[in-house]
């Protein structure tokens, strides 16, 4: 997916993914809940999607709630880049003591950040307040700072931090659900 190049069209597609991926995290606790214990007798799935593994894993995503605090992480993550370049600082891009070249250690401790904090229904309800609050940062910068005016921080202009934090991760994470879902 490229990067919208204006506001509707970046605000409509992270409105229309997180519509997708609430949809989705929906229809997969319905499965769940009709294989494990509902009125569906089917067995369950060999892999849960909701239920954290017990044994110790390298995969990042370990199931539905860790994708959702991955992306609310990176909301926060956003809004702070936001706040900072609003205020006339430099954030630290991708966070404070990370490069881009040590990606794969900050998901894993932003997963870990918030791995304890409760359910999939919690994880959502965060994610939910981060995605609205987001949003509301984006609307409040112009279409000048969104488009036009590069940041030497963000090697670009903020809609592409703003689009890969948002509609871009929520495609992510739908196809990152898919994953888990086949096992």
């Amino acid at each position: 997916m490229s990067i919208p190049q204006q506001r509707d069209s970046l605000i409509g597609a992270a409105t229309a993914r997180f519509a997708q991926l609430e949809d989705e995290l929906d229809a997969l606790e319905q499965s769940e809940a009709a294989a494990v214990g509902g009125t569906h007798h089917a067995a369950p799935p060999a892999h849960h999607v909701l239920v954290r593994e017990a044994a110790p894993t390298d995969r990042r995503d370990r199931d539905a709630t860790d994708v959702v605090n991955h992306l609310h992480a990176w909301h926060v993550l956003l809004i702070g880049w936001l706040d900072a370049d609003a205020a006339g600082r430099k954030p630290g891009f991708p966070a404070e003591g990370y490069t881009w070249a040590q990606l794969d250690a900050l998901n894993r401790a932003l997963r870990d950040r918030y791995r304890e904090d409760g359910v999939l229904a919690d994880a959502r309800e965060r994610l939910r307040g981060s995605h609205r609050a987001a949003l509301a940062r984006v609307e409040a910068v112009s279409d000048a700072d969104l488009f036009e005016e590069p940041r030497d921080w963000a090697h670009g202009t903020l809609a592409e931090p703003v689009h890969e934090c948002l509609g871009g991760h929520y495609e992510w994470a739908l196809g990152a659900l898919e994953e888990l879902r086949r096992g």
